[in-house]
């Protein structure tokens, strides 16, 4: 072999060597690093739901009462979210972190819940094949409507006497006039055509929602606007009898 070809795989060998040992260090110090806390930032605020995070699963991760979590590293922070993205932090090494020393096992197919002093993880498995997460402070509960496809904090409901009821330009809503009992307010909200039947003006009805604690304001517009309406249900139960559940919290 030519000395130029003999200089040129050595060259090469050594370059390649220098590579190698580039990417081990990476990889050394990605290791290192890998001593970590989770810190959470609790809202102080009433707790809601958001959504996320979503893997390539199709999984989604969901915050409930915290703002943000973020991932401490020895020589750097990274959100939670980001570091998941990044693959440099995996739902397992959470579950590890967190730790199995107080956990609750749900019957809906296998769904778990762990907590230590700073954080809770539910980790859904349901007979749904639901198989999202939630974190929440150390002492969140499961609520009614985690680990379902469209997921709230829990349900309430609202009595109200319809006044009027009107055709909307898109067929797929109406427009109803509502009142409270014993109220002065009237509002004039929309509403899903799949969801008023037949109704019928000046009679009082169940109103139904369910809630990602958005907002803790009772007037009949907020209501509409940061819950989510699940059915409208007539009712004989009038003047004090009526039921008004709180918001969610």
């Amino acid at each position: 072999m030519p000395r130029k070809q003999i200089f040129g795989s050595v060259l090469i060998l050594i370059i390649l060597s220098f590579i190698c040992m580039f990417i081990y260090d990476q990889f050394k110090d990605v290791k290192e690093t890998k001593q970590t806390t989770l810190i959470e930032e609790v809202s102080e605020e009433n707790p809601k739901l958001t959504l996320y995070y979503t893997d390539k699963n199709g999984r989604n991760y969901y915050l409930y009462g915290l703002d943000k979590i973020t991932v401490d590293y020895s020589d750097h922070a990274l959100e939670l979210n980001k570091a998941l993205e990044a693959r440099q932090f995996s739902i397992e090494e959470i579950i590890t972190y967190i730790g199995r020393k107080h956990e609750e096992n749900y019957w809906d197919g296998g769904s778990f819940k762990i907590h230590n002093d700073q954080i809770s993880l539910l980790s859904c498995n349901t007979i749904d094949r639901n198989q999202d997460y939630y974190f929440g402070p150390s002492n969140m509960e499961y609520k009614e409507g985690f680990c379902q496809e469209d997921p709230y904090i829990c349900s309430f409901i609202k009595t109200y006497f319809v006044l009027d009821i009107s055709p909307s330009k898109d067929s797929n809503f109406v427009y109803l006039t509502l009142k409270e009992y014993r109220g002065e307010e009237v509002v004039t909200v929309k509403v899903d055509s799949s969801l008023v039947g037949e109704i019928e003006e000046d009679h009082y009805y169940q109103f139904q929602f369910h809630s990602l604690g958005d907002s803790d304001l009772e007037d009949i517009e907020s209501i509409f606007k940061y819950h989510k309406l699940d059915s409208i249900t007539e009712t004989e139960q009038i003047e004090d009898n009526q039921v008004h559940e709180n918001i969610c919290q």
